[in-house]
């Protein structure tokens, strides 16, 4: 299941909401990934072979350089801030983008 929660804001912008938004999965699930996406579909087709029950698309990044940023900031800032439920993302972030000028969506997977 893909849900959509875009933060329809500029880039420096967005951290301010999304972290909030964050902590909200993070108190109503026990499992929380952060990831970026040009193809939602098909990436969600990989991942809930795992187990997760759904992909909530958070941001809509028109570079895939801005998607790769936030991608890590929000990474870091799940790490830093001693949340009761860690992320189990375990690389920093970013390492799979492409560099192509296209739309990447920032996701959250979450899952009991």
């Amino acid at each position: 299941m893909i849900e959509t929660n875009i933060v329809r804001v500029g880039r420096y912008e967005a951290m301010a909401q999304l972290k909030p938004m964050l902590n909200g999965y993070r108190r109503s699930w026990s499992r929380v990934y952060i990831g970026v996406t040009a193809n939602p579909e098909r990436r969600w087709g990989k991942h809930a072979r795992n187990g997760w029950r759904k992909m909530v698309l958070v941001y809509e990044a028109i570079r895939p350089d801005i998607a790769q940023h936030l991608e890590r900031d929000l990474i870091d800032y799940a790490h830093r801030c001693g949340f009761q439920v860690e992320v189990e993302n375990v690389n920093p972030g970013g390492e799979g983008i492409s560099s192509e000028n296209r739309k990447n969506y920032l996701y959250v997977l979450v899952s009991s």
